[in-house]
């Protein structure tokens, strides 16, 4: 009887699992009519888990119809980018934004206003010689599992603590996962939940003896109020911070073949914010904005061309595991999504 529970229970698991793991697929017979397209807003919102009552379900539904549209048309281009009905199919680019983004050219331009400006002495990796045609800091230990931001705007915050995380692996073979959230509840500088600035919380960091371990001070996806240290809080620290020259994919590569580094990109535009699998390439529609940031963990070379290794943080159901393949060398010195227009690294001797 005992084992029989124990296999019934099995069985509900595997197909719990295989439910959350299955490709949201769409097909043409989706968009024959209006009500088949609500009996696609249906299936999408039972399959991501998403209730909304019936006055929110008829104003999103046009949202979603649009989106959905978008996401078929890319997918039958023959291109290898592949967008993803996701869980944000029924928002608009703009509330996407302001849901999840960060205004970090306006923090930034704050911050720069306020004399904030890293380790004095320019680019360090300016004259490195030894740059490989390849690398994937995940591959050498030094990336951590990929996070989940919620939702907050503390994208700001995820993508300087990952930079932290890789840097102190790099120097001392130890990969530990520190707290955002301490950054987001305590670096009064910039706005929390409502956006910030990777540079600020480096020197947050740099000011403050350090940062803790994720598990003294857990991530919830909200503003809290900030937390005094306690009794053998371990921390790990950062000696500085460094801007990459902007508009210069090479000089990025020149870090990023050192170490991950932060980068802030458009993502509220449909190619983004769905992006699948695949290249993203020039020309994508990323968004009118910058809003977001992300890391660049590595980059390489395939068939497709030359690429750039994004980790994000809205979890594994987005991208290619929570990655994405970015076009690198690009006609437009801004990069892909204007991801080198603002690149920054913590520095650690």
């Amino acid at each position: 009887m005992t084992m029989m529970k124990f296999l019934i229970v099995f069985v509900v698991l595997i197909a719990f699992t295989s439910h959350l793991c299955e490709s949201f697929e769409l097909e043409r017979k989706d968009f024959e009519s209006e009500k088949s397209l609500m009996q696609l807003y249906k299936r999408w919102s039972s399959h991501h888990r998403i209730s909304r009552n019936a006055h929110e379900m008829h104003k999103r539904f046009k949202i979603f119809q649009d989106n959905a549209k978008h996401v078929f048309r890319v997918n039958h281009m023959g291109k290898s980018l592949k967008l993803r009905l996701n869980q944000f199919a029924d928002l608009s680019d703009d509330e996407f934004s302001m849901m999840y983004g960060s205004n970090i050219t306006h923090y930034d331009n704050l911050h720069a206003k306020a004399g904030g400006g890293g380790r004095v002495g320019g680019f360090m990796y300016e004259r490195a010689r030894y740059i490989p045609s390849s690398i994937d800091w995940r591959e050498k230990g030094a990336v951590n599992a990929i996070k989940n931001q919620g939702l907050c705007g503390s994208c700001w915050a995820f993508a300087a603590v990952a930079a932290v995380e890789s840097i102190h692996q790099i120097k001392t073979n130890e990969l530990v996962s520190l707290s955002e959230q301490e950054v987001v509840d305590c670096d009064y500088k910039v706005g929390g939940c409502r956006g910030g600035d990777y540079n600020s919380a480096f020197e947050f960091i740099m000011q403050n003896g350090g940062i803790t371990i994720e598990e003294n001070y857990p991530y919830f996806a909200g503003n809290g109020y900030c937390r005094r240290r306690g009794p053998n809080n371990e921390r790990v620290t950062i000696d500085g911070y460094e801007r990459v020259p902007r508009n210069n994919e090479y000089a990025l590569m020149k870090a990023v073949a050192h170490q991950p580094v932060a980068v802030a990109v458009a993502s509220s535009g449909s190619d983004f914010r769905f992006y699948g699998e695949g290249m993203l390439r020039e020309g994508s529609f990323c968004g009118y904005r910058i809003d977001h940031t992300v890391v660049v963990v590595g980059y390489g070379s395939d068939e497709e061309g030359d690429y750039w290794i994004i980790r994000n943080q809205y979890g594994t159901q987005w991208g290619m595991n929570g990655y994405m393949k970015m076009q690198r060398g690009t006609r437009n010195p801004q990069g892909v999504c204007g991801m080198a227009m603002q690149p920054s690294f913590p520095v650690k001797y």
